[in-house]
């Protein structure tokens, strides 16, 4: 007879009941908890891009350097953003974003050929709107590139990220949910593993009582580590405890 699967909401419950001895782990943020699991692929804060935009016709870019948005519209009238450097800076190569095609010097990937390892209910196509994004963050290890992009957004807003990673020659969408590139861990034979993320409770996004992270290999179905998070107050999901794995 094979044992009893229990559902994620009813192991939370014998987890919050069961918890006994020192204290779980307490966090504030993500990137800390992300960090403290180790193997991260991409380490250190990231490099913020700048949007600059193209006057008329209006073009706008997500972009590490001056030179690699004038390539995109030579002849065009920009208005720069000051904090935009002439070339990369922080090591980073020359990398652009500019809505449908993520560049890194001379080569293109375009997010309709992206494996995509979002859920169906959080694919969003293959195109963005630069000027629906806050702000583009932007990591590399060896030829890996990777970039956060939040959305401008209200409410909720703020727990879903556009996670875009070009590694070994594909580029993949990652599942948005509290994602971020520096939750990317190394796996072995040069692959990576992310996090899954799925509320716990009956309430989901509106009252979640925690968070089930599956971190799971580029197939988008072997798991490899699966860690248990509780929110203290379900209205602020960004502070919790790490109660199980």
């Amino acid at each position: 007879m094979k044992p009893a699967t229990l559902a994620p909401v009813a192991l939370l419950s014998i987890l919050l009941s069961g918890t006994t001895g020192a204290g779980p782990v307490q966090f504030t943020g993500y990137d800390d908890f992300y960090r403290s699991l180790g193997g991260n692929l991409f380490l250190g804060p990231g490099t913020e891009l700048a949007m600059p935009c193209t006057e008329s016709p209006r073009h706008c870019l997500w972009a590490t350097s001056t030179i690699q948005a004038m390539r995109r519209h030579a002849d065009a009238q920009w208005t720069v953003p000051g904090s935009l450097a002439l070339e990369p800076t922080d090591g980073l190569p020359d990398v652009v974003f500019d809505g449908q095609t993520m560049f890194v010097g001379a080569r293109r990937w375009p997010l309709r050929s992206a494996v995509d390892l979002a859920p169906p209910a959080w694919r969003t196509g293959a195109s963005i709107r630069p000027e629906n994004l806050a702000d583009v963050t932007a990591w590399q290890h060896g030829t890996s590139v990777c970039l956060d992009m939040r959305y401008v957004s209200s409410g909720k807003g703020d727990r879903y990220t556009k996670v875009l990673l070009l590694h070994g020659e594909r580029l993949y969408l990652l599942p948005p949910l509290f994602g971020t590139c520096a939750a990317i861990r190394t796996a072995p034979h040069h692959r990576f593993s992310y996090p899954s993320n799925t509320y716990l409770g009956s309430g989901m996004e509106d009252s979640p009582r925690g968070l089930q992270v599956d971190y799971l290999l580029p197939d988008g179905r072997t798991r490899i580590a699966r860690y248990l998070l509780r929110f203290p107050d379900p209205d602020n999901p960004f502070a919790f405890e790490v109660i199980g794995e």
